[in-house]
């Protein structure tokens, strides 16, 4: 049994927030947003209840993440002890440290904003670089941050993905999802080196030693995290063609790209996404909420 009583979700994810209450076994409410001309946002939300999930992935986070804290203020006036956010894309991770002077750590900003409002919080593949656990992000609060190596998996098992199959990654960061797709299912797998010039110019390549272990006539799935200007995606797809292997599949945790990614990918032979269902996009086909209330049921 959840030790949470209701789920409140928002209109772009209605659908992901409905599902977690189901999976959830509570009710499920929908917040009510109005955009003002001038750009302000106004949340209603119903009666809250003791212990309650707001659910919300942060894509495009800025407008939602002023209505978060909101909606959080309205369930706390109206009695709720206990708000745990459920972020299964949560925003500004990637900014860790001072790359530049006067850039400012935008992770560390973002997370301790979010610790004053919510006492818990669930990601999935949050995008963490130099921080090696996600508790750090939000101080003094309990966080959980999922894998999606398992949706991953079972879609791929239900498929009934062949032996010869490897399962390759981008770049080094792609390496515990990679290997936590691979390994459970018996599957070969690697990474690549990523090298970027800008958000839109990079460039993948295989080492040597990937090469020289053969990818020639294996069918080879495509992972990662993050699938957003899909210029990443592209390069490594190359790579592999480039060694002899086949593309049969991409796969990402969180869909971010939109129409001219999906050009791209047309024009480039890269086969359709399939991603989870965190963030709401055409390419969805693996559901999160089964291991997200996993975790809450805990």
């Amino acid at each position: 049994m959840s030790r949470y009583t209701a789920v409140y979700g928002f209109p772009e994810s209605a659908e992901g927030a409905a599902r977690l209450a189901a999976a959830l076994d509570v009710p499920c409410h929908i917040a009510e947003l109005h955009r003002f001309p001038d750009g302000e946002s106004l949340v209603r939300l119903p009666q809250a209840v003791e212990r309650a999930v707001v659910y919300r992935s942060l894509d495009r986070p800025n407008d939602k993440l002023v209505e978060l804290l909101l909606a959080a203020s309205v369930l706390r006036r109206q009695g709720a002890q206990s708000l745990c956010l459920v972020a299964p894309y949560m925003a500004y991770m990637r900014q860790d440290a001072i790359f530049r002077p006067g850039e400012p750590v935008s992770q560390t900003v973002i997370g301790a904003l979010l610790a004053q409002h919510f006492d818990r919080f669930v990601c999935v593949e949050p995008h963490l670089h130099r921080t090696h656990q996600l508790d750090a992000v939000f101080p003094g609060r309990p966080a959980t941050a999922l894998s999606g190596a398992g949706v991953i998996a079972a879609h791929l098992a239900a498929a009934g993905v062949g032996d010869d199959t490897v399962i390759a990654g981008p770049d080094e960061e792609s390496e515990p999802l990679v290997r936590g797709i691979a390994e459970p299912l018996g599957l070969r797998w690697a990474v690549g080196r990523k090298v970027r010039r800008g958000d839109r110019d990079v460039s993948v390549e295989l080492p040597p030693d990937i090469r020289a272990a053969g990818l020639a006539g294996r069918r080879v799935m495509i992972v990662d995290d993050v699938i957003s200007s899909g210029e990443t995606i592209i390069s490594c797809a190359a790579a592999v063609r480039a060694a002899g292997g086949t593309v049969a599949g991409v796969y990402a945790v969180h869909a971010l790209f939109g129409d001219a990614a999906q050009r791209r990918f047309a024009e480039t032979g890269v086969p359709a996404v399939v991603s989870a269902d965190g963030v709401p996009h055409a390419s969805n086909g693996m559901g999160l909420a089964g291991a997200i209330a996993g975790v809450l049921h805990g």
